[in-house]
C-alpha cells in the first residue's frame, strides 16, 4: 500500500474563462448547483476558544527550578478557558494575570468535552522577576491552505480535509477561526519520501476574508466576508467524474491562481461524504518543475473536468509526489450548505 500524507497545515489559480466542455450532458435532468471556484491561497487560523497547552515544565527561580504544576491535572492538549473566573482568550492577558497574582491562581480547563479546575501557586522567575506557572500556551493553530469555492449564499469551503494540531493532536476542538489573503513567496519541491510545501507569511492582524465555523473530515467551512472572485462553475453530480484529463487550480507563486494539467486515474463511487474519492496524477511540466507535483498548502485546490468542478485535492502520496487524492466536490458543497443553515438557525 502506498503511503500518503495528509495536508495538515504547515506553519509556514486559474486565469481566463473555463471551457464549457461536453461532459455532464447526461446529468441535465438533475438540479444544477453552482459555486464560484477558488484556487487562491489562504492563511488559516483555528482556535479552541481558549489557550492550548503545548508543554508543562519548570520555572527557574533564585532557589533553583520549581514546577508549580507538578502533580496537578494539566497536560498537553488541554485548553485553558479561564483564570480566576476571567476568560483566558489571549496570551497577553493570561501572562499578566499570572504575573500580577498574589498566591494561588485557579485555571478553568477543558478536556474531551468536560470542564474542571486546576489550582496552583506561581513561582517568581529569576530572569524576568515575574510570576510564572511553567506552562507553554498558544492561542490558535495556523497555516496555509487553498480555497476550493464560495457558494452563491456566501459560504466558503477550503482544504478538503480536517485541521489537526500537529503539536497536541487537537482536532474536534478547533472549529472557530479566520481565513486571510496570503501570497505564496516560495515553494519547497516534493520528493519521493518527503513532502514539499508552499511558503507564505500569515498576518493575523490583516482583515479576515472569512470566518470559520466548521472543521470537518472533508474540509473547513464558514462565512465569506467579501465578494466571490472566481468563475461561476457547475458542481458535478455523483458519478459525473470519470478517469481522464482534468485540471487543478492552484497557486505556487504570489496570489494568482493558474490551471495545471492532471489526469484523474481513479474514481471511487462514494455515496456518503468521505476523503479519497479521486486519485489524480500531475502531468503538467510547469507544476512538476516548480513544485515536483503536489505539495502541502495545495490542499483544497479545485479539480476541474470538462468545465465542471468535480473535486478538491486533499492528500499526496509520500512515495510519489506527482500523485494524490481528492474529495468529491458535491460532498463539500453539501457541507457548505449545512454550515450556512446552521448559522442561520443560530442567528434566528
Amino acid at each position: 500500500m502506498r503511503k500518503i500524507i495528509e495536508f495538515l497545515l504547515s506553519a509556514a489559480l486559474f486565469t481566463g474563462v473555463l471551457s464549457a466542455g461536453t461532459g455532464g450532458a447526461a446529468f441535465a435532468a438533475a438540479e444544477e448547483r453552482y459555486v464560484y471556484v477558488g484556487g487562491v491561497p489562504l492563511g488559516i487560523t483555528l482556535s479552541a476558544d481558549g489557550l492550548i497547552v503545548t508543554c508543562v515544565g519548570g520555572v527557574l527561580t533564585a532557589e533553583g527550578e520549581v514546577n508549580p504544576l507538578e502533580g496537578k491535572d494539566l497536560q498537553v492538549g488541554d485548553v485553558v478557558t479561564g483564570i480566576d473566573g476571567e476568560d483566558a482568550d489571549n496570551l497577553y492577558g493570561f501572562r499578566r494575570a499570572v504575573a500580577e497574582s498574589e498566591g494561588e491562581v485557579t485555571l478553568t480547563v477543558q478536556r474531551d468535552g468536560r470542564s474542571f479546575e486546576v489550582t496552583a501557586t506561581p513561582a517568581r522567575e529569576v530572569a524576568s522577576g515575574d510570576n510564572r506557572l511553567g506552562v507553554c500556551l498558544k492561542e490558535d493553530v495556523g497555516g496555509v491552505g487553498t480555497l476550493t469555492f464560495v457558494t452563491e449564499s456566501g459560504a466558503y469551503a477550503a482544504l478538503g480535509h480536517h485541521v489537526a494540531d500537529p503539536e497536541t493532536g487537537l482536532c474536534a476542538e478547533l472549529q472557530s477561526g479566520k481565513v486571510f489573503d496570503v501570497e505564496i513567496d516560495g515553494v519547497q519541491k516534493g520528493e519521493p519520501g518527503r513532502a514539499g510545501g508552499l511558503h507564505a507569511e500569515l498576518n493575523r492582524l490583516a482583515p479576515a476574508v472569512g470566518v470559520n465555523t466548521e472543521n470537518t473530515e472533508i474540509g473547513i467551512y464558514g462565512e465569506w466576508k467579501g465578494a466571490p472572485r472566481g468563475e461561476r462553475i457547475r458542481v458535478a453530480e455523483r458519478g459525473e467524474a470519470v478517469p481522464g484529463h482534468a485540471q487543478i487550480l492552484t497557486t505556487v507563486q504570489g496570489g494568482r491562481p493558474e490551471s495545471y494539467a492532471v489526469d484523474i486515474v481513479k474514481v471511487e463511487p462514494q455515496r456518503e461524504r468521505a476523503q479519497k474519492g479521486l486519485v489524480i496524477a500531475v502531468r503538467d511540466k510547469r507544476l512538476l518543475e516548480s513544485a515536483g507535483g503536489i505539495v502541502q498548502g495545495m490542499s483544497g485546490s479545485p479539480i476541474i473536468q470538462n468545465g465542471v468542478l468535480v473535486g478538491a485535492v486533499t492528500h499526496v502520496f509520500v512515495t510519489d509526489p506527482t500523485r494524490g487524492y481528492g474529495v468529491h466536490a458535491e460532498f463539500m458543497l453539501d457541507e457548505a450548505e449545512k454550515a450556512v443553515a446552521r448559522e442561520q438557525a443560530l442567528a434566528a
